[in-house]
């Protein structure tokens, strides 16, 4: 009886969750209905918006578009005006910088020489009273260089200094006056006043004739290159101040096009919102569509599930006296006739409603065992319709044991040939391998109908119609006999 009351008690459980969950989906679709109709009404005022909203963005956009396009054509020119204003400045610049540097190799060279003089070649000048004229030439030169009064006795004076040669080596030749020079020329214009002249009269006078002339020629070069430099300096400036205008436009340039930018994501970002709102519209208007459908076309279905609900309800408030009786009448009216079947079920309710144990009203063996799907099924394969039959075949398909069948009109053998199809294997007691048959069938889970049987029962049967089963190792076991058959609980 517990076992019954527990199947069946699960069994309609599962029922009334199937209906339970089909109204609750029912309920749901019915809110969403709402739902979505007000979604749908807020969706329309929001996607006027949103497309009000892009039409102006693309006005905007293409107003600001013609402005950038503008700036950037303008901005363009100047960059070009100003690459090439810059390529002739840095060429006349690299001009007069390498016509200054030409001059520069003889001086260095001039240079070089001085400074391979030593006090020997100085002392040779220093012994003269009366030095050569070219001596006194290229002597009362050096004078004026260093700005001294142009005099033997003011050369033996400055050839008496240890310094001397290195005062000549470090003068500073870029700011000496102008009027050194001129005085200067009055010398180096002379035709005497070369290095190959001087050198027949002395080496240390060579070396200086050599520098001042390299000197006089560097002076005549920087003069020529001061007015270049000072314009080449003031085209720098004005090319200075120009970049930084051109700096200023490329930012205004890079801000403007930093705002199209933005608005171009406005723009896109609009457009998705948009995208959304009406991929939004559509789903709701789909889903409401379907919900609708669905609602009209279950809307009778919800009565008859509630319905259903209800009756169940009531079943499970009789379940325990239900199955007291169908237990009773499972294990007792298997050799009872219609009218003793009807008899004992009113003595089991007659004993349930004494000692107080519910009972569903109208209680019968089959509404309460069964399904009408269930016995319907049994029906179409073979099932005669009379309710004898049918509660015979709740005593086959609910007992615990193994049912014994007196079937002369071969109802019961077609109703089960039918309804387990190609795993029932039919086997006879006189058949001498029957119980090999018997045996594969418990191990694979197959169904047997064993017929022809005797009043004496094999002794071999005992055990499987008693059920003796027992497990070992996580596995169930049945012995017949001497062999121990492995038990799939499938067999029927």
């Amino acid at each position: 009886s517990q076992k019954l009351d527990n199947a069946h008690c699960n069994l309609i459980f599962i029922f009334r969750a199937c209906f339970y969950n089909g109204l609750t989906k029912l309920l749901e679709a019915t809110s969403l209905v709402a739902e979505m109709q007000e979604e749908l009404l807020t969706l329309g005022p929001q996607i006027e918006q949103k497309s009000k909203e892009i039409e102006e963005l693309v006005e905007k956009l293409h107003r600001d578009s013609l402005v950038v396009e503008q700036v950037r054509t303008l901005v363009k020119q100047d960059e070009e005006i100003m690459a090439e204003e810059t390529k002739v400045v840095e060429e006349y610049a690299r001009q007069a910088t390498e016509e200054l540097n030409a001059v520069l190799p003889a001086l260095e060279k001039a240079l070089a020489a001085l400074d391979a003089l030593d006090k020997a070649h100085i002392a040779e000048l220093r012994v003269y009273t009366h030095p050569p004229p070219l001596v006194l030439t290229v002597m009362n030169a050096v004078c004026i260089l260093l700005q001294k009064k142009p005099s033997w006795a003011t050369t033996k004076l400055l050839l008496a200094d240890a310094g001397f040669l290195k005062k000549l080596v470090t003068l500073d030749k870029d700011n000496l006056p102008e009027k050194v020079f001129l005085q200067l020329k009055r010398y180096v214009r002379s035709p005497d006043f070369s290095p190959s002249k001087v050198g027949l009269v002395s080496i240390a006078c060579c070396s200086m004739c050599h520098w001042i002339l390299a000197l006089d020629h560097y002076h005549e070069v920087q003069k020529l290159m001061k007015p270049k430099q000072i314009r080449v300096t003031e085209a720098q400036e004005v090319l200075r101040l120009a970049h930084q205008k051109l700096d200023e436009k490329q930012r205004s340039l890079a801000l403007i096009e930093e705002h199209e930018q933005n608005l171009e994501a406005s723009y896109q970002e609009s457009i998705a919102q948009k995208e959304m709102l009406a991929t939004r519209k559509q789903l709701a208007t789909q889903r409401l569509h379907r919900a609708s459908v669905l609602s009209t076309a279950l809307a009778d279905e919800m009565e008859r599930w509630k319905e259903s609900v209800n009756n169940l309800d009531e079943r499970l408030q009789g379940i325990m006296g239900d199955a007291l009786v169908s237990a009773a009448c499972i294990i007792y009216s298997g050799v009872l006739s219609a009218e003793y079947r009807q008899q004992l079920i009113n003595e089991c309710l007659r004993l349930c409603n004494e000692n107080i144990i519910p009972v569903s009203p109208n209680y019968s063996l089959i509404t309460a065992m069964t399904e009408k799907n269930e016995v319907s099924k049994w029906q179409n394969e073979g099932l005669p319709l009379d309710q004898y039959s049918i509660e015979n075949a709740i005593l086959v398909k609910k007992g615990q044991r193994w049912p014994l069948l007196i079937d002369p009109q071969k109802q019961a053998y077609k109703w089960i040939c039918q309804m387990e199809g190609d795993r029932l294997r039919q086997i006879h007691a006189s058949d001498t391998n029957y119980l090999r048959t018997l045996e594969n069938a418990m191990r694979i889970g197959d169904s047997i109908l064993l017929q022809g049987l005797a009043e004496t029962l094999d002794s071999n049967l005992k055990p499987i119609l008693r059920k003796e089963i027992y497990s070992r190792g996580g596995k169930d076991f049945i012995r017949i006999g001497d062999a121990e058959i492995e038990y799939n609980h499938n067999f029927r």
